[in-house]
């Protein structure tokens, strides 16, 4: 496709951001996913140094800083993404990580459910 503004042709590129999204000129996410994960990862890191770590804070309150700044980063712009098992998979992985972390609890860690 070749776009024109005032008779000059713009040129194609593989890829731009637009409002903190990144498109593809083939129109795949995953990198864009990669990206919010990313983001989202080095805001954990951020957090669990000051906020999660803390046993003075309830976790009560470590879910609300869950749900107010690490969720809003993860999911930006998730209504364009396609949702594959890989894209489930990934996010489910990035959110149990970080919940865990609210837990105080790893991987090794055995849980008995119900």
């Amino acid at each position: 496709m070749v776009l024109a503004q005032k008779k000059e042709v713009l040129p194609q590129v593989e890829e731009f951001k637009y409002l903190g999204m990144l498109f593809m000129s083939e129109g795949r996410m995953e990198r864009e996913i990669d990206r919010r994960i990313g983001a989202a990862s080095a805001v954990m890191r951020a957090l669990n140094r000051s906020i999660v770590v803390k046993k003075e804070l309830s976790r009560k309150a470590k879910l609300s800083i869950y749900r107010s700044n690490y969720v809003p980063i993860l999911t930006y712009g998730h209504q364009r993404w396609v949702m594959t098992e890989r894209t489930r998979s990934q996010i489910q992985a990035a959110e149990m990580s970080f919940l865990r972390r609210v837990a105080g609890m790893s991987l090794r860690d055995k849980v008995k459910l119900g």
